[in-house]
């Protein structure tokens, strides 16, 4: 077994170096999916992307 595995695994485990800017942005790109899907339901905002996609599956029901 080579050594990268393990050190990647260690890094993950410990939230260092790539891994943590990893899990912040992952974390940035939640938020953004959150407040979208938010203002989707809500209804404020009726043509972006998500909602037209929602809305093609919905018609093909």
């Amino acid at each position: 077994m080579s050594p990268l595995p393990l050190i990647w695994k260690l890094k993950r485990l410990l939230n260092i170096d790539s891994e943590k800017k990893l899990k912040k942005a992952i974390g940035v790109i939640d938020n953004v999916r959150r407040k979208e899907m938010a203002t989707t339901i809500t209804g404020l905002d009726k043509s972006d992307l998500l909602s037209r996609f929602l809305g093609s599956i919905e018609d093909d029901k």
